[in-house]
């Protein structure tokens, strides 16, 4: 891996792709599963601080796994107590246990989510994925989006609402966007044009 981090994530996973691309101003985000295809917009504005790590998973090959591991299991029991009848069925029935509960584990989907403002999420691939290159990407879209902030928001924007300016630039400091000496810097600023305007 080459020292600077991504602008692009892609991911596979059987029949699941996922890429991610950077861009000035928002995340575009490609999908394909077996429900479809599509491509979707992030702005950096509706990403939170929200993290979880959720798995999916098949209910009927994991039912078909227990169920045939109860019968497999019943046979066996059976076979002890003297009831053979059921017992040339039992290997069988363990084996099919066996097949489907891998199936089960194989086709299970993990991921990383990002919470998005309003309710949304934004979903990571985590299955037999390099880690080094998830980190990578989701620490390079910290920092875009910090300089897309930054870009956009760190200036005067209305001196005729100073209390407005404040508390943008307030939030720009708390979030690590600006220091503090730009921050005081912005607001001596903020504050000479108020008085100006007097």
């Amino acid at each position: 891996m080459s020292n600077s981090s991504p602008s692009f994530l892609k991911q596979r996973y059987l029949s699941e792709r996922r890429e991610f691309y950077l861009e000035k101003e928002r995340i575009r985000v490609f999908y394909k599963d077996s429900n479809g295809d599509a491509e979707v917009f992030v702005r950096y504005e509706d990403l939170t601080t929200e993290t979880r790590r959720v798995s999916t998973r098949n209910g009927f090959l994991y039912n078909m796994a227990l169920s045939f591991g109860i019968f497999a299991l019943v046979g066996f029991v059976a076979y002890a107590l003297g009831y053979e009848l059921l017992m040339r069925w039992a290997p069988l029935w363990a084996i099919a246990a066996v097949i489907f509960f891998g199936f089960y584990l194989w086709r299970r989907r993990s991921y990383l989510v990002l919470g998005l403002e309003g309710g949304k999420s934004l979903y990571f691939l985590t299955n037999n994925q390099p880690r080094d290159e998830l980190l990578g990407f989701l620490k390079e879209m910290e920092e875009t989006k910090k300089r897309y902030f930054r870009h956009k928001y760190f200036r005067i924007i209305d001196p005729e609402l100073p209390q407005r300016e404040l508390s943008r630039f307030d939030w720009l400091l708390k979030q690590g966007i600006i220091s503090k000496p730009e921050y005081e810097d912005m607001v001596a600023e903020l504050l000479g044009q108020g008085s100006e305007t007097e």
